[in-house]
């Protein structure tokens, strides 16, 4: 028997989504970015948009907090910014 059989059992259909498609969280991040940013004294243009597409959320974080030179870590800013999310 391979290894594969044991997954037809388990799992009966796989759903990929591309962003836009079943769940759109542009509108999402922005809306989060436009508070958290006031909190630093910058405000989200969007100009960042484009740099932070297809990345992962730490890479996401990192060039957020390099762009606008926040004053906290890219562990602090994902800290920060996640629980803003439940929110939405």
């Amino acid at each position: 028997m391979s290894m594969a059989q044991p997954l037809k059992k388990l799992v009966s259909c796989v759903i990929l989504d591309l962003d836009g498609t079943l769940l759109n969280t542009d509108g999402i991040i922005t809306n989060v970015l436009k508070v958290l940013l006031v909190k630093y004294g910058k405000q989200w243009d969007g100009r960042e948009a484009q740099k932070i597409v297809g990345k992962t959320p730490v890479e996401e974080a990192a060039a957020i907090v390099e762009e606008y030179q926040l004053p906290c870590t890219t562990d602090e800013f994902i800290a920060e910014i996640t629980p803003m999310f439940n929110n939405q």
